[in-house]
C-alpha cells in the first residue's frame, strides 16, 4: 500500500521554492543596504544637518532602486 499522507504536490512545492526565492532576495537587499546605501544615507544626512541645510537624499534613493534591480523580488504565485 502506497501512503500518500507524504506527499507533496505540484501546488506545495511551487509554494516552497517562492518562499525560499523571498528570502534569498530579502536577504540580499538587506546584506546590499547595510554595505552600500545605509552609509550613503548616514552622510547625506549627516553633512545637511552639518552645513545646516535639506538633505538631498536622491543618490541614496537611486542607489536603493538600483539594489532592488539587482535583487528583485520574485513573481507572486498564481492561484
Amino acid at each position: 500500500m502506497i501512503d500518500f499522507s507524504q506527499a507533496v504536490t505540484a501546488e506545495q512545492k511551487r509554494a516552497v521554492e517562492y518562499q525560499s526565492s523571498l528570502a534569498t532576495a530579502h536577504s540580499q537587499r538587506r546584506a546590499a543596504y547595510q554595505q552600500e546605501s545605509d552609509p550613503l544615507r548616514l552622510e547625506i544626512a549627516y553633512d545637511a544637518l552639518v552645513q545646516g541645510a535639506v538633505p538631498d537624499f536622491s543618490a541614496w534613493v537611486e542607489l536603493v532602486t538600483t539594489i532592488k534591480a539587482r535583487y528583485p523580488l520574485p513573481a507572486p504565485i498564481e492561484a
